[in-house]
């Protein structure tokens, strides 16, 4: 069929989708440069990308080389969760803080790893043509089999080299990663939780902000010495003013930009309002549990961090999709786009099939988040064994995708990491999960009747935990050297409830994965393969956990009436926990306290800046347009919240460590002077 041109007018209205402002969290290998040339009238050239990009580290979250010798630079709340499982009864480090005095001090974080981003290759058209089948089912399974070749073919656990395929574009486009891994990351320095979490929850996706959310670790190689990394940051000379262009290097989470508006409205009434309801449940049961004892306290702190952290994030991206502003404009550019995709005489309507299938996600979606493991539990321990076990026993093209042999080593490294087990907190866990799949499911769903056996959900989850040895690592390496016989044999309750379970979940899962992300993944390629044609790179990507650039000023801004600065200072902080009358969570750490006869209070301790950032951003380092250290993303302000469907920058703004803040903390607070001059270079 010959496709008639688009008129002048869908042309318009679709050129209006092109990202605007400083808006994008761009791939490497397309950043915008002549786009920044032409709005701010900086010139960054591409050998400053390259040392950026190799510099820039995934552990989890965001990180940076910072030495020549493997120093990495990341947030104090990226480390925490390290913190807490070196940490135990009589030993605190998130009331004390941590500060290796020598190289040999230096403790190793139980299943870190780190991995830099060596190169990319488009591996689209491999990817594309593979994906053919006479239905979903066989589509879905031509198309894992193909990704699992592509990271096969390049992946070697021996020598660190990992590969991974990423979808881009919604699956318009594919890139093949290659990855450097190291799996010996040490904590060499972490400030008090008082100190890297100051303000506590009343602050967090707060702005002004007064927090020394930093860390230090260090990688090393197999045989035990430091890693020499091919480039690393050197803190800048001169730190940034106001109205300086800066970028952030880091690893953004999942934005859903180019979304379809069903999926937005579905996530506004149905995904979201399911994951606030089950975090709002934890939160309750955590809170609860940690007022019981100092100890309850202090084992519950990490976990509840994550979860209030977590549920912020999400409560904050529910009340931007029912801004009626926000759908409106997604509305009308997807209707443009359709515009355009009739005026060029394209078959089928892909926004229709994505709202049927979107449909059946709805519908599948309580299930899902009853039928669940937890995150970081000891159920979550015991369904990680029986999956991986389960589907290892599968060609990879019949597994779920999260179960390709390029995922399994990091799920195993996980399994055998040495992490502390209190009973009692897991319990208390456990109790909400079986709590939660009760109220979805009610009395009569097989799982429900499997896992309560008629008891309350406290007695059920009481009487697994105890007779679990699942919070053993000797217990857990028995059973993945054992594999799925061992996995059949055992008959720990825990496992037992997972063993039973895993059906059900799986085939929850495979329908999601067949039914749903196949048939919408095949419009969401249609809709992006036309507005790639269109804009090309000019469009930059949704998120997707991988290395991005974004960029903007450091820039104040006035939001409800309010106008603020763009920077704070370490006079600033200890006026706001004078203001308090050092109450908790405004109260000061006792080295941060004892500072002010040392410390300039003009120093800078944190700034803003209006680079497009997300979740998974933390820990991502600020640099100015020649690649030097300026600062450290730590966080997002309120106004940002809804990122991930929409940028703004007249009030959002990331939140960034000043760098001069981090070297004044080594220097004259933490008595690590050595590491200051390891960051210098001296």
């Amino acid at each position: 069929m010959t496709r008639p041109t688009h008129t002048l007018a869908a042309l318009l209205a679709l050129a209006g989708a092109a990202a605007q402002a400083d808006e994008g969290m761009w791939t490497f290998e397309h950043a915008p440069l002549d786009a920044i040339r032409a709005r701010h009238g900086v010139s960054v050239s591409p050998a400053m990308l390259a040392r950026l990009q190799a510099a820039a580290v995934h552990v989890g979250a965001s990180a940076s080389f910072v030495s020549a010798d493997g120093l990495l630079l990341t947030n104090h709340h990226v480390v925490e969760g390290c913190m807490a499982q070196l940490s135990g009864p009589g030993r605190d480090l998130a009331a004390t803080g941590f500060v290796a005095e020598r190289a040999a001090d230096e403790l190793r974080c139980p299943g870190f790893t780190a991995r830099v981003l060596q190169r990319t290759e488009d591996v689209s058209a491999q990817v594309n043509a593979a994906a053919t089948g006479a239905d979903d089912a066989a589509r879905n399974a031509a198309r894992k089999a193909a990704i699992a070749a592509i990271e096969k073919g390049c992946s070697d656990e021996a020598t660190g080299t990992r590969c991974e395929v990423v979808a881009l574009y919604s699956g318009a486009r594919h890139a093949l990663h290659h990855y450097r891994q190291w799996n010996d990351v040490r904590l060499v320095w972490g400030p008090e939780a008082a100190t890297g979490f100051y303000g506590g929850d009343p602050d967090n996706f707060v702005y002004p902000r007064f927090a020394l959310d930093a860390a230090l670790m260090r990688v090393y190689e197999a045989d035990g010495r430091p890693h020499h990394p091919a480039s690393f940051l050197r803190p800048a000379r001169q730190m940034p003013r106001e109205g300086e262009l800066l970028f952030v290097a880091g690893h953004p989470g999942q934005t859903e930009r180019l979304r379809t508006v069903a999926q937005l409205e579905s996530a506004r009434d149905v995904q979201l309002p399911l994951a606030l309801a089950t975090a709002r449940a934890e939160i309750a049961a955590l809170h609860a549990y940690a007022a019981t004892s100092p100890e309850a306290a202090r084992q519950t702190q990490s976990v509840l961090f994550g979860t209030e952290n977590w549920f912020k994030a999400s409560d904050g991206e529910h009340r931007a999709l029912q801004d009626p502003a926000l759908l409106a404009g997604k509305r009308q550019a997807e209707q443009a786009l359709q515009a355009a995709w009739r005026q060029r005489g394209l078959a089928g309507d892909p926004w229709a099939v994505v709202a049927r299938v979107n449909a059946l996600n709805d519908a599948l979606a309580p299930a899902l988040w009853a039928i669940n493991f937890g995150y970081h539990t000891v159920y979550s321990l015991a369904g990680d064994l029986v999956a991986l076990a389960a589907e290892r026993a599968l060609p990879e093209d019949q597994r779920l995708a999260a179960y390709r042999d390029a995922a399994l080593p990091a799920l195993e490294r996980h399994l055998r990491a040495d992490a502390p087990f209190y009973p009692a907190l897991e319990t208390v866990r456990l109790t909400t999960q079986l709590q939660r799949a009760l109220e979805l499911l009610g009395p009569d769903h097989p799982y429900v009747r499997r896992a309560l056996g008629g008891r309350t959900p406290a007695q059920a989850a009481e009487a697994l935990v105890r007779g679990t040895r699942l919070g053993e690592r000797a217990e857990r390496e028995r059973l993945l050297a054992g594999g799925a016989a061992a996995i059949a044999a055992s008959t720990d309750p825990l496992l037992a409830l997972a063993r039973d379970a895993w059906p059900l979940r799986r085939a929850l899962r495979l329908r999601v994965e067949t039914e749903v992300d196949t048939p919408a993944r095949q419009a969401a390629e249609a809709i992006d393969q036309a507005r790639f044609a269109l804009h090309g790179h000019g469009v930059p990507p949704d998120a997707t956990n991988t290395l991005r650039l974004s960029f903007g000023p450091a820039k104040g801004y006035t939001s409800a009436g309010l106008t603020h600065p763009w920077k704070t200072t370490w006079g600033g902080w200890w006026d706001r926990a004078d203001s308090f009358d050092q109450r908790p969570p405004f109260d000061l750490a006792p080295r941060i306290d004892r500072a002010r006869g040392r410390v300039d209070p003009r120093t800078p301790l944190d700034f803003v800046l209006t680079a497009d950032i997300i979740g998974g951003n933390s820990g991502s380092p600020v640099v100015n347009a020649e690649g030097d250290l300026v600062g450290l993303i730590f966080d997002g302000n309120l106004e940002g919240l809804g990122g991930a469907y929409a940028y703004q920058d007249h009030s959002a703004r990331a939140i960034a460590v000043h760098a001069d803040a981090i070297l004044v903390a080594l220097e004259q607070v933490y008595g690590a002077p050595r590491l200051a001059r390891e960051m210098r270079g001296r």
